[in-house]
């Protein structure tokens, strides 16, 4: 009788130990789980922004806008070191240091980035510290 009573409560124990276990195993492979599907999203979305600027490059041979865009960038700098020039580039420079509201500022490297497909490089400029 007693080795009845022993068995039972054996029994009863072990079913609750490996309920337990079952239960922390169950809890282990959602961590798990949840560990590798931030992985997974981290991994797309660099994935995605480099696919983006990589058709961004592709996208290049379609539009005279990036000459453009390198005609803007580099003409201040050109004009910097013709005499006739400096003092219209020196004034340009303050004005838009005086003047231009940073939006603009963050705007302008935000578009020359794409279109050249270089987000990548401004992308520091933009982020809250």
């Amino acid at each position: 009788m007693i080795g009845a009573i022993v068995s039972g409560v054996t029994n009863v124990a072990s079913s609750f130990i490996d309920a337990r276990k079952e239960k922390s195993a169950q809890k282990a492979r959602i961590q798990q789980a949840k560990v590798d599907a931030e992985i997974t999203r981290i991994n797309n979305s660099m994935n995605t922004e480099r696919d983006y600027d990589l058709e961004a490059l592709r996208q290049t041979q379609y539009s005279y806008k990036d000459e453009l865009a390198l005609l803007v960038i580099l003409a201040p700098f050109v004009c910097s070191f013709l005499p006739w020039t400096q003092e219209y580039v020196a004034k340009g420079w303050q004005h838009l240091t005086d003047y231009a509201p940073d939006w603009y500022t963050y705007a302008f490297l935000g578009a020359i980035g794409a279109s050249m497909g270089i987000r990548w490089a401004v992308a520091g400029f933009t982020k809250k510290k």
